[in-house]
């Protein structure tokens, strides 16, 4: 019998974080979940590391010879969860042991809302909290799919945060297309929007879930390529949703939003730890 949640982890070169990505998941208090590790052909231990959790019966480990694109890792660890409810989780990020439990719920009782997202910590390399709870600018409670566009074209940004904050049903994923990989800084963003068309999003105002930041990871830095893709996006978004902004606004908007994230990055890495010890996992 397929369980309710499933929770996937495409990992690539992980072998320092995904034991921390995979204690946390294993903590969930949800009854009826499984974990599937989609390894992208790592030439590091991510395939040993992982191997070493396969004694659950509730992790499942994928091992690829062939090394694809981030979309399409993504895609393939997609195609292999058999769960009515889906939680991608980056291979360095973690969840809280309430996230699934907490997000299944609303899915299950709301048959109008096809997204459900939490706010979340931001941790650093070693788990230090560098940040408490951020993310869903505006959209804590229930919201529409405008709403959401118009958070994302006002700031510039992903409003709602990484996947790792957010659970979703499969037949919505699989409606809207999944993944796209034509997209890469707004890959996440865009599957959402496509999802809120089929229903409407709630933000849980708890943090149940922590993005890491670290030199390696996909989202540490910026480029200049990222920067017009994110204003392409915007302007899509803009025309598709019917959101007032000139495209000096809107680059405003998305400049803002870059340099703020360069800053919060910096100040990060000189700043006192929040907490005297990691995140727990």
């Amino acid at each position: 019998m397929a369980p309710e949640v499933s929770v996937c982890i495409p990992a690539y070169r992980a072998v320092e974080f995904i034991p921390a990505t995979l204690r946390s998941v294993l903590a969930s208090d949800h009854p009826d979940f499984e974990v599937v590790v989609i390894d992208n052909a790592s030439p590091d231990g991510t395939a040993r590391a992982v191997q070493s959790f396969t004694h659950d019966p509730r992790v499942r480990f994928v091992a690829s010879t062939e090394h694809l694109g981030l979309a399409d890792n993504w895609r393939r660890a997609m195609d292999h969860c058999h769960g009515s409810y889906i939680k991608l989780v980056c291979a360095d990020d973690l969840i809280h042991p309430q996230s699934l439990s907490a997000q299944a719920a609303v899915l299950r009782a709301e048959p109008g809302v096809s997204l459900v997202a939490s706010r979340r910590h931001v941790i650093d390399g070693n788990g230090y909290v560098l940040a408490k709870a951020s993310g869903l600018h505006g959209l804590v409670g229930r919201h529409t799919v405008r709403d959401v566009a118009r958070q994302s074209v006002r700031y510039g940004i992903n409003p709602i945060g990484e996947p790792g904050s957010a659970m979703f049903r499969r037949e919505d994923y699989e409606a809207v297309g999944g993944w796209d990989g034509t997209r890469v800084f707004n890959m996440d963003i865009d599957l959402f929007l496509r999802l809120l068309s089929r229903g409407d999003l709630v933000g849980l105002r708890d943090s149940l879930a922590a993005f890491r930041v670290w030199p390696q990871s996909v989202s540490g830095s910026h480029s200049d390529a990222q920067f017009q893709e994110n204003v392409r996006f915007l302007r899509e978004v803009r025309t598709e949703y019917g959101i007032v902004a000139d495209d000096r606004l809107l680059e405003a908007a998305a400049a803002a939003s870059w340099k703020a994230w360069e800053l919060r990055r910096r100040a990060w890495a000189k700043m006192p730890r929040l907490w005297s010890r990691p995140l727990a996992v």
